[in-house]
């Protein structure tokens, strides 16, 4: 049986909303975009975590 057998749309929204908040949090803080700007770009490696 595959998985969209065995879910509907119906038990997907009911199952989400049981997990997502109704209201976003506020204790997020918005991101300086000017800031971030400024930072250099890094390569893959270094997202990878490879920072030799």
């Amino acid at each position: 049986m595959s998985a969209a057998e065995r879910w509907d749309d119906d038990a997907f929204v009911r199952l989400m909303s049981d997990v997502i908040p109704i209201t976003p949090d506020d204790k997020d803080e918005p991101v300086n975009l000017a800031a971030e700007r400024q930072n250099p770009v890094i390569n893959w490696d270094e997202f990878a975590g490879n920072f030799q």
